[in-house]
């Protein structure tokens, strides 16, 4: 599912801005712009395998 920036914005500001983002065992890196796609990026490697699973490395 892809959103835009304006409508994760939208959504957060309706939190209470002291709240901390869990992001389900990740630990977040940065965001980073991938050519007009703001990618979210994690200390761990995320990725779709051929099945279409999701797959963590955590090294």
């Amino acid at each position: 599912m892809k959103i835009t920036v304006k409508e994760l914005i939208e959504q957060l500001k309706k939190e209470d801005q002291d709240l901390e983002i869990y992001f389900g065992g990740l630990d977040f890196y940065r965001l980073k712009d991938r050519g007009g796609h703001l990618q979210v990026e994690f200390n761990q490697l995320v990725y779709k395998d051929d099945d279409g699973k999701i797959v963590v490395v955590n090294d």
